[in-house]
């Protein structure tokens, strides 16, 4: 297709797939109708555009798969249906699609597409802090699919990136560099893969509070994403990404206007996981100005949605804002008021939720993080037996990481 697009042919991709259907028609190879159908809906997709336009040629596609029996054509059609309903936040319902294909089709499908659903599979149980389950899934791969050696490097640049992302959350940041420095030798034909790579090594100068370098690379990543016209997901996550390093760096307002566009374009195109992202990124710069009120409206909104995602990471980083809000809105009431005592009381829950989430995915930062909000809590309310445990179960935190690293 690049090459095609190249030369001048066929001018450009969508008029491409346009004239592959009507040769595909004429010629009654429905395969690969079947399949340009499938490319035209990931284009959609990419590109930002209609949904509604994109599960249409879904639909015509897996009806060409059953009424001309087109088994191997089942692999990409399910990890486009997944890959949708990933993108509309609907998690379980793109888990249920990876766990029909493993159980019900892999053995009569292509190894490409058993590798790649595996591997997205594996992406999904990481989301939702059982890493274990998404090593051992990665681990069900065959092995005799693997001496082809386009499919060995897929699968080990994405167990390398698996890997990396929890010694990025566990904070063994030495590890990770060592991974980093192994998935950047190999070679990876793959965007995708490269965008990932590319991601954790901007989130391991963060861990190391390096955000002068980490904005330098991710401003390289967003010119470089700009210049190939990029999948629309991954051009939003890297400008969420640039809010929450200037949120971290302790400049949140200098990101408002980044987080505003990402919000305004996900929501546009129908990308609900980042549309919340993007909210909690705006909460942050609400809370820096003081708008507690308007902070925990808008999280509360969003929260229910959110959570359908089940991705622990998000939806603690939604509660931790949530908190914050509440926290805030206490400073704000009177003192030993009722009103002050409801809003510690709320900030309390969503720590607790908060550290709930950020426990599942092993994020010791997070966690650590969460226990001193609640051991200075505890503190403000004259509770200094509560305030001591949580100080005591933060210095628990830091030495278990210690031992594990």
């Amino acid at each position: 297709m690049a090459e095609i697009q190249k030369k001048g042919v066929l001018g450009s991709e969508k008029e491409a797939l346009s004239f592959l259907k009507a040769k595909a028609k004429e010629s009654n190879m429905w395969t690969l109708l079947s399949t340009t159908l499938l490319s035209e809906a990931k284009l959609l997709l990419s590109n930002g555009d209609n949904v509604t336009q994109a599960f249409e040629s879904i639909v015509k596609a897996s009806h060409l798969n059953v009424t001309k029996n087109i088994t191997e054509g089942y692999g990409g059609l399910m990890l486009m249906q997944s890959s949708i309903f990933d993108r509309l936040g609907v998690g379980c319902q793109a888990w249920s699609y990876c766990e029909l294909f493993l159980q019900c089709y892999a053995g009569q499908s292509p190894s490409e597409d058993v590798i790649q659903i595996q591997c997205k599979s594996a992406y999904m149980l990481a989301r939702k802090g059982r890493w274990e389950e998404a090593i051992s899934r990665m681990d069900e791969v065959d092995h005799e699919a693997l001496r082809t050696l386009r499919y060995q490097q897929f699968w080990i640049t994405n167990l390398g990136i698996l890997k990396l992302q929890r010694h990025l959350h566990r904070d063994e940041l030495d590890a990770g560099d060592h991974v980093l420095a192994q998935l950047q030798a190999a070679p990876t034909g793959v965007p995708e893969l490269q965008y990932n790579i590319s991601i954790a090594e901007i989130q391991l100068h963060m861990r190391r509070g390096d955000y002068t370098h980490a904005l330098g690379l991710l401003e390289q990543l967003l010119t470089d994403l700009n210049q190939q016209e990029a999948d629309i997901f991954q051009r939003l996550k890297a400008m969420i990404l640039k809010a929450r390093i200037y949120d971290e760096a302790g400049v949140p307002q200098k990101g408002f206007s980044v987080a505003l566009r990402a919000a305004s374009l996900a929501h546009k195109a129908r990308l609900l996981p980042v549309l919340w992202e993007a909210v909690g990124a705006i909460g942050r710069v609400l809370i820096s100005m003081k708008e507690f009120g308007a902070t925990v409206r808008l999280i509360e909104n969003v929260l229910p949605q959110a959570l359908e995602c089940e991705d622990c990471d998000l939806a603690a980083y939604l509660f931790s804002c949530l908190a914050d809000g509440h926290m805030g809105m206490a400073g704000q009431a009177n003192g030993g008021s009722l009103q002050r005592k409801e809003k510690l009381t709320k900030a309390l829950e969503a720590l607790d939720r908060a550290f709930e989430e950020f426990s599942r995915i092993e994020d010791i930062r997070g966690q650590c993080e969460m226990m001193a909000k609640k051991a200075t809590i505890m503190h403000r309310n004259g509770d200094s037996v509560l305030a001591n445990d949580c100080a005591a179960k933060y210095l628990d935190i830091k030495a278990a990481a210690k031992v594990q690293d």
